[in-house]
């Protein structure tokens, strides 16, 4: 191994790109100011306006657009990585198991 290659392995990295982000972490706490508790401070605001609490509970119809979400962005990954010398039936062939897939997610009774 080259000390090139010592020096871009991903362990390596991680390890740089954690303590440059501490380090900026730690920098930070010394040149902000203290936290003084206020009720200003702690209270919801939103858009000029004081937050009302309420409860939003998702229904299915986000569930239907998460997985569609998931499915579209699977294949498009299972895709870019096939190999170059894949055959062309078998990317149509998948293509077309995920128009069925979604053609059956979006189905409505």
């Amino acid at each position: 191994m080259t000390p090139l290659d010592l020096l871009t392995s991903p362990i390596l990295v991680l390890a740089f790109a954690l303590a440059v982000g501490f380090l900026i972490y730690a920098w930070s706490a010394t040149i902000a100011p203290a936290f003084r508790p206020s009720a200003n401070k702690t209270m919801p605001y939103v858009g000029g306006e004081i937050a009302e609490a309420q409860t939003f509970r998702p229904g299915y119809q986000f569930f239907y657009v998460a997985l569609f979400f998931a499915v579209v962005h699977v294949a498009a990954l299972v895709i870019a990585i096939a190999p170059p010398d894949a055959p062309l039936w078998g990317t149509l062939g998948y293509l077309l198991v995920i128009a069925v897939a979604v053609t059956a997610l979006r189905w409505e009774q």
